[in-house]
């Protein structure tokens, strides 16, 4: 793809092109959404289907170039589908809805109703989160429950949202999908997969939004000693807060509340903490001589941005991560 060649390089992307429209179809079922054919390339152009694609665990991120013109109906199995239109033509049709898409602008693929969809020569980014990974994050808000999830826009709250949208896949691309090393960092990829859930609960119409929240029950002494224990034992692998809770026999939105009634934080900053710490420690520790750098044990902690690393190294200690490293 045009300009793609160092943005989208290393072994972890994958690529693909096909001709056969049949085989088309066929990877788009396996790696998007499943289909119905109703139209395909009556326009009578050269067909072709191009793609470029990468896995941040069970979160799939590709580039795809359909050069013809068809007409599907989705069979959607609950994973949310999220692409950014960069150039042709895409409209969504659910009921009597038409969604006309212009260049630029980012849509869902409905997960759990089917969704008409005609496009003709498309270039699209699209991101596939999986619907366990997104209940997973809703289930953490206070007063809801993640198995109560769904989606019933194909839009953005709004415009600048949907930006946003872009904006963090942007980030994502250019920051960690640009480095293998950081792919198979398993706490960088676990973050970034947050995020993605994360704006995805916030960009589109969801059941999470707007819920009355609620205080919840109280928890215990002994469990909030257990979720630090966990937190300080496992910060070294990717743990979520639902693991967290578990450790501490509570639910995830109690835990939440509870961090920040009595350490004032939440638990996923506390586990950044407990990183940060674990980062400060290996830069005492290391010999610059033998060829160690402050970026290497950033990442190893699942710190990506350099600049914010450094920013809340010297907040937290006074001094900075290079300093520390040379000292």
């Amino acid at each position: 793809m045009t300009g793609s060649s160092t943005l989208y390089s290393g072994p972890h992307w994958q690529r693909f092109a096909t001709t056969d429209s049949d085989e088309a179809v066929d990877y788009i079922r396996r790696m998007y959404v499943d289909v119905t054919v109703e139209t395909a390339n009556d326009c009578g152009k050269d067909f072709g289907l191009r793609t470029i694609a990468t896995q941040l665990g069970d979160v799939s991120m590709s580039r795809l170039r359909y050069s013809t013109h068809n007409r599907v109906e989705t069979a959607p199995d609950g994973d949310l589908n999220i692409s950014h239109a960069t150039s042709g033509r895409y409209s969504l049709m659910k009921d009597k809805e038409e969604h006309r898409l212009r260049p630029g602008d980012v849509f869902l693929i409905l997960p759990d109703d089917a969704l008409g969809i005609d496009f003709d020569d498309v270039d699209v980014f699209a991101t596939r989160l999986p619907r366990t990974l997104l209940e997973g994050v809703a289930d953490t808000l206070d007063g809801f429950t993640g198995a109560d999830l769904r989606f019933d826009s194909t839009r953005p709250i709004s415009a600048e949202l949907g930006r946003h949208w872009s904006a963090t896949v942007s980030y994502i691309t250019h920051s960690v999908l640009s480095d293998p090393t950081l792919v198979a960092n398993p706490l960088i990829t676990a973050q970034a997969r947050q995020l993605l859930a994360r704006t995805a609960l916030a960009v589109f119409p969801n059941t999470s939004l707007g819920v009355r929240r609620h205080l919840g029950g109280g928890v215990a002494p002994q469990a909030i000693r257990r979720a630090i224990a966990y937190a300080d034992d496992n910060a070294d692998r990717s743990v979520t807060v639902a693991e967290i809770a578990a450790a501490a026999g509570v639910h995830p939105r109690a835990l939440q509340l509870a961090f920040r009634r009595h350490l004032d934080t939440t638990p996923t900053n506390y586990v950044r903490k407990v990183r940060l710490a674990r980062a400060h420690r290996d830069l005492q520790n290391a010999d610059p001589s033998t060829g160690v750098t402050v970026t290497m044990i950033a990442n190893r902690w699942g710190f990506t941005h350099l600049g914010r690393f450094s920013a809340d190294y010297r907040s937290a200690y006074g001094i900075s991560p290079s300093r520390t490293l040379r000292s």
